[in-house]
């Protein structure tokens, strides 16, 4: 289970009743993830329109709305961010790397444009490290300009920064498998396709293992994803030999943490790969 973290969200808006004027509201949430924590700040924003008795109502400028992770002795304000943010780029290298890292943990999406354009610098050092702070940050409007430098650029190190980093960004929508697809065909980022955790990349993994090492990569993601994964192998769509065994290996390897909780898929894992129950 992931640890809280506290993040600072600012909403402006207007009311109906006087819409020419700005009105903003302040939370401190406390969140696994910067999605979390907004989900929760609409949640308060929208509860206040709820338990009133007031004809009018708040409009919240969605554009506007400010998210940032809070560490102890920063500013309440966002203006240290921005401030951050006009830095970019450093003169020196490496103070722009450690910018960037420091934009990271912050995780305010205000960052991305300028790091994004950061990408086309010439130092790949400072190219890998806005893609990893991209990911960092958890922007969705990256994803093209992040998946775009893996083809554009051939450094290995921005390649494996781009594999590293694309699957936090991307939305449902997104096909991301047919990317590390490619990637996974690629001898300079093909172990880090395997070490990813990410569930979605199961049926890929199981299709494209070619050796025991390997095996054991994907193994260690299935025992880190526990359940979500059960449940992937459990609604497995394919009827390949070498997916199928592999499949089978894992779901044997889940068998005791599913019997222990008693995963709500484990029975219907059980029938599907004709398996016992008992440890």
């Amino acid at each position: 289970m992931k640890e809280n973290k506290t993040y600072k969200i600012i909403i402006p808006y207007t009311e109906s009743a006087s819409p020419q004027k700005k009105f903003k509201v302040e939370y401190l949430v406390e969140a696994e993830d910067r999605f979390e924590a907004m989900k929760k700040a609409e949640k308060e924003f929208n509860s206040y329109s709820q338990n009133t008795s007031a004809s009018w109502v708040r409009i919240a400028d969605q554009s506007s709305i400010r998210l940032w992770r809070v560490f102890p002795n920063d500013s309440q304000n966002p203006q240290f961010i921005d401030d951050l943010i006009n830095k970019l780029p450093c003169k020196k290298a490496e103070d722009t790397i450690i910018l960037l890292e420091r934009l990271g943990r912050l995780e305010d999406t205000t960052a991305s444009s300028k790091i994004i354009s950061l990408i086309k610098n010439d130092n790949p050092e400072i190219v890998a490290a806005a893609i990893n702070t991209l990911g960092e940050i958890g922007d969705p409007s990256s994803f093209f300009a992040v998946e775009n430098t893996y083809f554009q650029k051939d450094n290995p190190m921005i390649k494996l920064a781009v594999v590293n980093t694309l699957f936090k960004l991307a939305l449902p929508d997104d096909n991301i498998i047919d990317f590390y697809r490619t990637a996974i065909h690629n001898p300079n980022t093909r172990e880090a396709v395997f070490k990813i955790v990410y569930p979605s990349l199961i049926q890929l993994w199981l299709a494209e293992i070619s050796n025991e090492k390997e095996f054991d990569m994907v193994k260690d993601n299935i025992i880190k994803l526990g359940e979500k994964a059960l449940m992937i192998l459990t609604t497995l769509n394919s009827k390949h030999p070498q997916v199928l065994s592999y499949a089978i290996k894992l779901v044997e390897a889940l068998k005791p943490m599913a019997i222990k909780y008693q995963w709500e898929d484990w029975p219907m894992a059980i029938k599907k790969y004709k398996l016992q129950n008992s440890l």
